[in-house]
């Protein structure tokens, strides 16, 4: 009989062994709930995506349609991105400071590439292109062509693949307010002339609006124009068939067509309505003319220039064509899109707008972004008004004037009320009818400033104007104990004017006061800004009276100065015979002066205007380009020479006894 032999395992086997049952069963169960959440991540994947999308971690083709296949293959390189991304960085760096501007570009084109999807990249990219390699280069051609590179890489590339991020707005809204409307830079004026031809090439010269809503209605074409230039052109017969007899005059319906109206229809006198002998010429561009200013073609062309224009500005420069008129006709007034602070303040505005509620961006940057809006209205408030006489074909030596427009200032005014009651109205410290805490003293600030341009610039709404500013300094800018300030119990004048009126101590700075304003003066009427121009004459006569007061008791012709009315004459005199001014430029300045004014200088300046009439090629003609004043019969017999008299019962020091 067989036995079998019975023995229990050891204890340590009978452990190992039982813990590897739980493993086996740990195992299982971990696998089954990996399987599960597997299978559950699925459903998630969705709102995952549409997170990934809100916080710009991806890009969204349905946006912006087909990658370029340089960003979608340096996209493959995985982790090696960083890597790439730190090498490129670098060797940009190291070409820059050797002078190698144009492989460090395309070296930081490429860590853009690498990273698209990174707002800093783009805007450090773009800084370092408008500031630090433009300012290494010798021109104004150059170093305008490094600023454009570092706005179009912004505009044209970095919000594309970053339409939400605050920081690319906030970045593109200060090269135009910083870098081309301030002063910093030595050739920020070449940098304003640029843009104000370039976008004169596109919006043509302004429109002589009488009031605002006229400026609108020209700007509404635009907005209203087909967005499809190649469907319009089939749908609209009149202008299909203007444009098939401009492409046989060699004008096409793009830029070319846009510059040539800029060029040669235009509002203010030009030199070829000066020709002494102008007959009729057929050439390409009187054809041109003839063909785009006949009266059975006004409207086509209207409605062509308006979907040309349209098309540019919406495909060039990238702009929101219903947020431009919005900003206009509900916002701010009307805005010359060739002035720099235009541009900061429409991406400012629509940076801080299309940005608003966005999870993830930059509370500094988009505080910022918003306070742009205020630099940019300040800056239109005190140089907002442009005169420019463009040279299309070399856009640095267009003669450009910025002066003050007051029309921005209820604006502003506005501004600051609305958007500090949004930011701060929760604040315990904030009042009703201010800007709020952390806005009040840049308000304060600049409602001074309002009140001296609006009394300066003179008439009555102005005036007006002026008068409630400061009551509302009485009001809202008391003393701590709440009393109001001293020196806001002054009348109008004595607020502008007290301060200047003390400084007419001296000879020396009575004449030099007096002659800034006849100066302003002139540069007004050159302008064609006539109110603003006699507004400015007559704070000199208002200066010259009381410096004159305390001069009646002289026995002699020491202190006393030339009537003002004989300064400005002399002014006029000096202008004109300045060799460096060109001749347009004078005779732009002799049809905008009142009629006084050029009563006075005619008989002296004839010798001249006929010498600078017949110097042009071809010659121009004096009667056209300097006319006769009417009246100068009668204005011959009058006199304006000027002999001071004693005056003897005037106690020394009158003036000062007041």
């Amino acid at each position: 009989m067989t036995q079998t032999l019975q023995h229990s395992l050891p204890e340590h086997l009978i452990a190992r062994r039982s813990a590897q049952r739980r493993e086996w069963a740990v195992q299982w169960i971990a696998g089954a709930l990996a399987t599960v959440c597997l299978f559950s991540a699925g459903f998630l994947l969705t709102p995952i995506n549409a997170i990934r999308k809100e916080r710009q971690l991806v890009i969204d083709p349905e946006m912006i349609g087909t990658l370029p296949p340089y960003i979608e293959l340096l996209g493959k390189l995985g982790t090696f991105r960083a890597l790439a991304i730190v090498w490129a960085s670098t060797r940009a760096q190291r070409l820059q400071e050797h002078g190698k501007v144009y492989e460090a570009m395309q070296l930081h084109n490429t860590v853009c590439a690498l990273a698209p999807r990174f707002p800093n990249v783009w805007a450090y990219a773009a800084w370092n292109m408008a500031y630090n390699i433009s300012v290494s280069q010798y021109t104004p051609e150059a170093r305008w062509r490094w600023v454009r590179n570092g706005i179009e890489l912004l505009r044209d590339r970095g919000l594309v693949y970053n339409p939400k991020s605050v920081t690319l707005y906030k970045e593109l809204a200060w090269i135009y307010w910083h870098k081309i409307g301030d002063f910093l830079d030595d050739e920020h004026l070449n940098y304003k002339r640029a843009l104000a031809v370039d976008m004169e090439r596109v919006l043509g010269a302004p429109i002589v609006a009488i009031t605002e809503e006229e400026y609108f209605d020209w700007f509404r074409k635009i907005v209203d124009a087909p967005r499809d230039l190649d469907g319009f052109l089939e749908d609209d017969s009149q202008v299909a068939l203007l444009v098939d007899e401009l492409r046989e005059l060699d004008l096409h319906p793009d830029i070319m067509l846009l510059e040539f109206v800029a060029r040669h229809i235009r509002p203010e006198l030009m030199a070829a309505q000066l020709l002494k002998d102008a007959p009729k010429a057929d050439t390409p561009k009187s054809r041109r003319l003839e063909l785009l200013t006949a009266e059975n073609n006004i409207e086509p062309v209207d409605r062509l220039l308006a979907a040309v224009r349209s098309k540019i500005l919406r495909e060039r420069y990238r702009f929101d064509l219903d947020w431009m008129l919005d900003l206009m006709v509900n916002q701010y007034g009307p805005l010359d899109w060739r002035n720099a602070f235009a541009h900061s303040l429409y991406w400012s505005s629509w940076g801080d707008h299309y940005t608003e509620g966005q999870i993830g961006g930059s509370r500094a940057d988009a505080m910022n972004t918003a306070r742009f809006v205020f630099f940019s209205l300040q800056n239109l408030t005190t140089r907002g008004k442009m005169t420019l006489w463009p040279d299309f074909d070399d856009p640095f030596s267009s003669y450009l004037e910025l002066t003050p427009d007051t029309r921005y200032i209820p604006y502003i005014y506005e501004t600051y009320l609305r958007l500090g009651k949004k930011h701060f109205g929760d604040d315990p410290r904030f009042v009703e009818g201010t800007a709020g805490p952390n806005y009040a003293k840049g308000m304060v600030t600049n409602a001074h400033n309002w009140i001296e341009l609006l009394y300066l610039e003179g008439g009555e709404e102005n005036l007006e104007q002026a008068e409630n500013y400061l009551a509302w300094l009485r009001k809202t800018n008391p003393h701590p104990d709440g009393s109001t300030q001293e020196r806001y119990l002054v009348t109008l004048d004595e607020f502008v004017m007290g301060d200047l009126l003390t400084q007419l101590q001296t000879f020396r700075a009575a004449k030099g006061i007096i002659g800034s304003f006849i100066r302003k003066s002139l540069k007004n009427f050159a302008l064609g800004l006539t109110e603003q121009g006699r507004a400015s004459f007559i704070h000199a006569v208002q200066s010259y009276e009381y410096w004159m007061e305390d001069t009646k008791i002289d026995f002699n012709d020491r202190r006393k100065l030339q009537p003002p009315l004989l300064q400005l004459r002399d002014q006029i005199e000096s202008f004109m015979k300045v060799p460096q001014y060109a001749t347009l430029a004078k005779a732009r300045l002799w049809n905008n002066l009142p009629l006084q004014q050029r009563q006075m200088t005619y008989d002296r300046l004839l010798p001249l205007f006929e010498r600078l009439c017949s110097g042009q090629q071809p010659p121009w003609s004096r009667q056209r380009a300097f006319p006769e004043p009417a009246g100068m019969e009668e204005a011959r017999k009058r006199s304006y020479d000027f002999r001071g008299k004693r005056r003897e019962d005037v106690e020394q020091g009158e003036r000062y006894k007041k």
